[in-house]
């Protein structure tokens, strides 16, 4: 059945208001807790890790503590997400929400302590933090203090009942792909993965998305991390195929296609794919990708928060600086909910719709987004398949915890042949599929 969105953002406010009466809180040392310059928008919010309590709101406030790297070599992403969370704070303007930020510094003893210091300020819900070990550092905690965690991190292995992403994971991107290739008649698809955990955790989402699009995966090579040679993997795998994803960026990127190129593996009868770090390469001037697709959060309302963001703070925003955004946007309507309820809330089945589309969080931890497909030509990024306006079923991914292995046998074409590694390192690998 279609259900409609809960609406957590309307659009952005792009109108150029005037100073905004709000409540200043003040901090256990007599400093203002907040300061407000034009179009609304907090511009110095100080952090409180460096201190123990903040007497800020009433007690029927929904607190909300974010956690970011403001300090480290994290913390040009810190400050840019925590940019576009204060313009969702100047936009929403909910009385009944607090927000609080909490540097972590960028590692995991920083998020202890910045969660520590959140518990003591009452905080109701975190948003953050950035990075995986940041997350697994202080699960424990929020977990037995019944406090839900919104993260920003995309690592699968820290996702449980109760810890969340609201980042592009993975996952997602990989099934989107997958099944547009599978409805574009591609049958037979080829990977080329880093011989790394990451690589790994592709591997199985593909061989699963392959598996419910009616695809095979067919060959699949891994490479070292750090390599820019691809000749042999290249030589070893060409031919057999008619979709292949790539999920990777820059030169190296333009370096594995430039290959298969070379060896008359190219567009049309082969669909060239990626996922979404290729929109971080500038590909309108690789004819070998022309014709690629690859998903992306909805290319409408990205523009129009990349503007605004522009216009406020003088910069580009970081590309995970939407998320901190949303984020706010969620807390926002989950102040009002029974906080006895909060994980049912956070995990309502049809979702939210914020400033990056459509998504929706599940009771494991991870998530969904409604994602656009666009496809490299000569002239940018072109749309061809655009992201639904509505969710379908319980999502591709709602049940096991994030690093259960429930995917399914090697797929229509059995198992694939794989270069990069020996076949009894792979069969352990994926004994568990």
């Amino acid at each position: 059945m279609l259900k409609k969105f809960t609406i957590i953002i309307l659009g952005l406010v792009l109108c150029n208001c005037s100073f905004l009466q709000q409540k200043s809180g003040i901090d256990n040392f007599g400093r203002p807790q907040y300061k407000y310059v034009n179009n609304g928008y907090p511009t110095d919010m100080v952090s409180s890790t460096d201190y123990s309590q903040v007497d800020l709101g009433t007690t029927e406030s929904y607190r909300v503590a974010v956690l970011l790297p403001l300090s480290g070599k994290l913390s040009s992403m810190g400050e840019s997400m925590k940019n576009a969370a204060t313009m969702a704070i100047g936009d929403i303007i909910n009385n009944n929400l607090v927000v609080q930020f909490y540097d972590t510094k960028g590692t995991p003893s920083g998020a202890r302590v910045a969660l520590e210091n959140a518990i003591n300020a009452g905080c109701d819900l975190v948003l953050g933090p950035l990075t995986g070990d940041e997350v697994a550092a202080i699960t424990s905690e929020a977990k037995s203090r019944d406090i839900p965690v919104i993260s920003f991190s995309t690592s699968p292995s820290v996702l449980q009942e109760g810890i969340y992403s609201i980042g592009l994971l993975n996952d997602e991107q990989i099934n989107r792909i997958i099944r547009y290739a599978a409805g574009q008649g591609r049958s037979r698809l080829a990977l080329v993965l880093p011989d790394n955990q990451s690589g790994i955790n592709m591997l199985k989402s593909a061989m699963k998305a392959a598996n419910n699009s009616g695809m095979s995966v067919v060959k699949v090579g891994f490479y070292k991390p750090d390599s820019m040679d691809f000749t042999d993997m290249v030589v070893s795998m060409k031919g057999g195929f008619d979709a292949l994803l790539i999920p990777e960026s820059g030169n190296r990127l333009k370096a594995i296609s430039s290959m298969f190129s070379y060896y008359d593996v190219s567009a049309p009868d082969v669909l060239f794919m990626g996922t979404s770090v290729w929109a971080s390469s500038n590909l309108s001037k690789e004819t070998e990708l022309y014709g690629a697709v690859y998903p992306v959060l909805p290319l409408n309302r990205i523009s129009n928060f990349e503007n605004k963001y522009s216009e406020l703070f003088g910069e580009r925003p970081s590309g995970l600086s939407i998320f901190a955004y949303d984020a706010v946007a969620l807390a926002s309507s989950l102040a009002n909910k029974d906080r006895h309820y909060i994980d049912e809330a956070i995990t309502r089945g049809d979702g939210y719709y914020g400033i990056g589309g459509a998504f929706r969080l599940f009771e494991n931890g991870r998530n969904e987004h409604s994602l656009d497909v666009v496809k490299v030509t000569s002239s940018g990024e072109k749309v061809v398949d655009s992201a639904p306006q509505k969710f379908y079923g319980s999502g591709y991914e709602t049940t096991g915890s994030a690093t259960d292995s429930y995917y399914p046998s090697y797929g229509f074409g059995g198992m694939p042949q794989f270069y990069g590694k020996s076949a009894a390192e792979l069969q352990s690998i994926l004994s568990g599929m």
